[in-house]
């Protein structure tokens, strides 16, 4: 069992260093393989049977979401294969957990509500004038873009070029894309707030600080957030439904969906295209609402 708990550290460290994945990521990972540990029977030698058995047992715990069941299925299969390929491709070549997920529409802002919360960002920091409110940029740069809170806050100065409107962004499983700022405005006010940082050593510097000058961090852009929100009357926004909201307007005003893809960085179409769920239920929403044969029928 020591042996095993060793590759488990070795496979984080890898998946840390090599795939740089994001601590959320490697959070989720150490949980899901502590739990498969300490579900084998003691002094067991692994094998396909006992792998499928301890998976089985974390399948038939009511008290998880199939999404969950998943996720813990797939770091389980994830470890094996980077770690014992052949007893991996024993216990889950012609094996599967059969788990039907629900599926779930993201949830994004409408224009009306994004509106009042940009324009509610604006003069909460006593210390910083208009122009110059990270959080208003922050939250724009997600609404626009599409970016993850955890990729906005990694940022470096030198990988903004305000003048092109281009931001080089690593996402997921290290995996490197340029996303566009298409409004001139916008990039405008990108150049003017990196003009004022003070660091004589900007270029590798942290795009975006906390108010002690310090790299901004997920959970203190989410209580920003979250203020700004109840300040505004709004009802739970949280980060990732303004990525939502960027994916949503993308497809409502026209854009490729495999633009939109490139943009998200999704590795697979098949995840941008749940988003053409939600613009097809707003342009629902617009035919009832205007219901042009009421008069005719």
């Amino acid at each position: 069992m020591r042996t095993l708990h060793n590759q488990i550290r070795s496979y984080l460290d890898r998946c840390r260093s090599v795939r740089r994945l994001s601590p959320h990521t490697l959070d989720a990972y150490a949980i899901d393989l502590a739990q498969f540990t300490s579900l084998l029977p003691r002094g067991t030698t692994l094998s396909p049977v006992i792998v499928r058995g301890c998976l089985t047992k974390i399948a038939e715990d009511p008290g998880y979401s199939p999404a969950t069941i998943k996720r813990k299925f797939a770091s389980v299969r994830a470890f094996f294969r980077a770690t014992d390929e052949p007893l991996a491709l024993e216990a889950f070549g012609n094996w599967t957990l059969k788990i039907r997920t629900p599926i779930r529409l993201p949830k994004a802002i409408p224009r009306r509500e994004l509106s009042l919360l940009l324009k509610g960002v604006r003069g909460t920091q006593q210390n910083d004038p208009p122009t110059e409110d990270t959080t208003h940029l922050c939250l724009t740069l997600m609404a626009a873009t599409g970016l993850r809170v955890s990729e906005l806050c990694a940022l470096k100065v030198q990988d903004v070029r305000p003048d092109t409107g281009e931001v080089i962004v690593y996402g997921k499983g290290a995996r490197e894309r340029i996303v566009i700022i298409a409004n001139t405005r916008v990039r405008k006010v990108m150049a003017s707030y990196i003009r004022t940082l003070p660091d004589p050593d900007r270029a590798i510097a942290p795009l975006f600080r906390n108010r002690r000058g310090r790299q901004m961090t997920p959970q203190c852009l989410r209580l920003r957030l979250h203020s700004v929100a109840r300040r505004s009357r709004l009802g739970r926004v949280t980060p990732h439904m303004l990525r939502h909201t960027a994916a949503t307007l993308l497809l409502e005003g026209g854009v490729d969906i495999r633009f939109v893809q490139r943009l998200l960085g999704h590795a697979s179409i098949a995840t941008t295209q749940i988003y053409t769920h939600v613009s097809d239920s707003a342009l629902r929403n617009a035919l009832e609402q205007a219901d042009v044969m009421h008069a005719l029928v």
